[in-house]
């Protein structure tokens, strides 16, 4: 008798197993289709790139996917301090006039620095999810030590508002490869287009990409006397 009850109890199951992630399908299946509504297609807008990169010492409250999320605002201000000016090792080119470039991986989720041939940097990365991340063969064209983002969608679940988001490096119009404090998936697409970057790496790299900051800059776009890092995105 148990048996003829299986494929009602089984379809009871998926009935209730999609009522209750019901949310988080319509979310998906809203961004997959398009049918979002959500304008934002990149982590900022070219109008709201910070022109100073400074710190915002008054802002004290983060969100993430519409949830108000622990935002770690002194390790973040202590890690806005630049590293030691040394422009015999950053830049462009390497020691030996190797050019310098940073591979963004997208079907692996990793992103691998290089110095001609030889790879010198790899870390796991988050791309874009609700927002394709563009391909395509590109540089560096401005940096900022602290970033605001905002956008997304509050009714899709999606929305963000995140202060002093640090070391992003705008490669593409208001696409950057940037450190992210609001989670630790990294590894899988997580983003509305940008690259997140665990927040070590993304200092690292950050330091050893041009344009190079002189001390005491903490926003800069690149020059012909000081040219962006090359960024190649596939």
């Amino acid at each position: 008798m148990l048996h003829r009850f299986l494929p009602l109890t089984a379809v009871l199951f998926l009935i209730s197993l999609i009522a209750f992630n019901f949310p988080t399908v319509k979310r998906d299946l809203s961004y997959k289709l398009n049918l979002d509504n959500d304008p934002t297609t990149s982590c900022c807008k070219l109008n709201q790139i910070s022109k100073t990169g400074e710190f915002d010492e008054n802002a004290s409250l983060a969100v993430f996917n519409n949830q108000s999320i622990d935002y770690p605002k002194t390790s973040l201000a202590y890690g806005s301090i630049p590293y030691e000016y040394n422009p015999n090792v950053l830049g462009t080119t390497n020691a030996a006039g190797e050019e310098k470039w940073i591979e963004v991986s997208l079907d692996d989720q990793k992103v691998r620095a290089w110095e001609g041939n030889k790879m010198i940097i790899e870390f796991p990365i988050s791309s874009g999810k609700w927002a394709p991340t563009p391909k395509g063969d590109f540089r560096i064209w401005y940096k900022t030590r602290n970033q605001k983002m905002e956008g997304g969608s509050k009714e899709l679940g999606t929305y963000y508002n995140l202060p002093n988001v640090p070391h992003s490096m705008f490669f593409y119009q208001a696409y950057a490869l940037h450190g992210a404090y609001w989670h630790n998936n990294f590894g899988q697409p997580m983003s509305h287009g940008c690259v997140n970057a665990p927040l070590a790496n993304a200092a690292e790299i950050f330091e050893w990409a041009g344009p190079v900051l002189p001390p005491g800059v903490n926003a800069l776009r690149a020059s012909a006397d000081n040219p962006g890092t090359r960024v190649f995105v596939h």
